[in-house]
């Protein structure tokens, strides 16, 4: 078998949590919401999806043995206000932004060039992806292993069908290229955060 089948097996064969682990690290890190939960269980190697933690989470609440209190996002709003949780929606329009200006100014030494060429990766090969892969998986349905190879394959596919579109006609250029990534970008952005609400929503 191959390496990439032996590492989903081995990442989906992981022993599930259990409510006395979940109990420990609880009373140790006292989190005060469902992320730095995530975070802190993360931190010690302890690999879970969104609904066993939800499932437990709510078990505890329910019978009082932890004095957990978990915040839920009432609107795509608030769910956009909790940073922790929407960090990556931020991070992606942060990228876009930086990268137009970069190839808008024509940045060509120093830093500005090592960040031209370090966002500009970010906009063609992974970016675009992961926003798509989001929007069509915003759960727990695929390991990381997967979501990044999707992300850049996504990315690459989409990168290319742009660069297609432009070379039909005389507007084939970096700057007019980056544009239509961003704005690709921000669309997806908004689908994604939007798609990911709305599981964390009909988890709840």
């Amino acid at each position: 078998m191959s390496e990439l089948h032996w590492q989903r097996i081995g990442f989906r064969d992981l022993p599930e949590l259990t409510r006395e682990e979940l109990i420990d690290v609880v009373k140790r890190n006292h989190p005060s919401s469902l992320a730095s939960l995530k975070k802190f269980l993360k931190d010690e190697n302890i690999n879970v999806s969104d609904e066993r933690l939800l499932q437990l989470v709510k078990q505890l609440q329910s019978d009082g043995t932890i004095p957990l209190s978990i915040k839920h996002p009432g609107s795509f709003r608030e769910y956009l206000l909790d940073t922790w949780n929407a960090w990556w929606f931020y991070l992606a329009i942060i990228v876009a932004l930086s990268e137009v200006y970069l190839v808008m100014s024509n940045a060509q030494a120093g830093a500005a060039l090592f960040l031209r060429n370090l966002f500009g990766l970010g906009i063609l090969g992974i970016i675009p992806g992961f926003l798509t892969v989001l929007i069509v998986f915003p759960g727990d349905q695929l390991n990381a292993l997967e979501k990044i190879a999707l992300s850049i394959f996504l990315s690459v596919v989409i990168s290319i069908a742009v660069g297609v579109l432009l070379g039909l006609g005389p507007y084939f250029q970096a700057s007019n290229n980056i544009i239509i990534l961003t704005v690709y970008v921000f669309l997806a952005d908004l689908g994604a955060g939007y798609r990911s609400y709305g599981f964390l929503r009909k988890s709840h």
